[in-house]
């Protein structure tokens, strides 16, 4: 985030002072309420108390929050899991930059045949051990609300898998052990997203060529897929990226605002100076001299 840092502090943003970072490691995810996952639910306390610390020190004044990707997901958690009167005290927006919503179909991939996220000379298969055991990677996975049952995602001679189908996927690829974090960590998790009601601001890049499904000739999951590509920001796809429109339109007290950016990408959303443009128009539209806070993966 150091460009956008970089444009807000021209602004007269001051780190540490209006300006504060929550740095996060993405291999930990989190688990539905009830469940231990102690990594993440430690980064929400957290997160929370520097909140209420960012606020405390400015009047008492509500922040903005900024998140970009995978941050997206820990930032709704956070204010679903508080009460209404704690998120009227300290909210005053969510900007949601690049956010996966509803999971991406890249992660089937990953799970399915190790991703080298474009580094070269990397054997696919050596890091695919360490992707699975990422717990952010399962929270990641297609959710079945928003890509739905009909939509093939991965296909082999033998069978065709939906987001429907995540258990016997996850069978079949020779990962069974993720099945029980799966179903009652995961499911639960990305079953129900509740409107928090605090006003919320996606912004992402569309228009770049996204993984959609995979094809498997033999059936054999450690060969290299077939793969079609569809719209998203090369990353996540169109469909998660929108997720909160489908899951929240009958939401009447639920503001929301969409701002799509044609060929930007997953992480250019965060250097490329038209999208750092429009971030920080919209930051400074909020309120322009509001107390903005970051949240990202790191």
């Amino acid at each position: 985030m150091a460009s956008l840092v970089d444009s807000l502090q021209k602004l007269g943003y001051a780190d540490g002072e209006t300006l504060f970072g929550a740095p996060y490691d993405f291999r930990y995810g989190l688990a539905a309420e009830g469940h231990p996952s102690q990594v993440g639910s430690k980064f929400l306390k957290d997160l929370k108390k520097l909140i209420e610390e960012a606020s405390a020190s400015n009047g008492g004044k509500p922040v903005i929050l900024v998140s970009h990707s995978l941050g997206g997901l820990f930032v709704l958690q956070l204010l679903i899991r508080n009460p209404p009167s704690w998120r009227e005290k300290f909210i005053k927006h969510f900007i949601a930059l690049s956010a996966p919503w509803g999971g991406a179909v890249d992660e089937m991939f990953t799970f399915a045949s190790g991703n080298t996220l474009g580094v070269p000379l990397v054997d696919p298969l050596l890091v695919r051990g360490e992707q699975r055991s990422s717990e952010s990677n399962l929270w990641l996975l297609p959710n079945p609300k928003i890509f739905g049952p009909q939509k093939p995602i991965v296909i082999t001679p033998n069978k065709t898998y939906s987001a429907h189908d995540m258990v016997d996927f996850l069978k079949d690829i020779g990962f069974p052990e993720g099945v029980y974090p799966y179903e009652t960590r995961i499911v639960p998790l990305i079953g129900n997203i509740p409107a928090p009601h605090v006003p919320i601001t996606c912004i992402m890049g569309t228009g770049v060529r996204t993984l959609e499904s995979l094809f498997y000739e033999k059936g054999d999951f450690d060969e290299r897929p077939e793969i079609s590509y569809g719209d998203g920001d090369g990353t996540v796809n169109l469909v998660s990226l929108l997720a909160l429109q489908s899951l929240w339109k009958e939401e009447k007290n639920q503001y929301l605002k969409v701002i799509k950016m044609d060929g930007v990408s997953h992480t250019s959303i965060l250097k490329d100076e038209v999208a750092l443009n429009e971030i920080v128009r919209e930051i400074s539209a909020i309120n322009s001299h509001a107390h903005l806070f970051g949240v990202n993966d790191v």
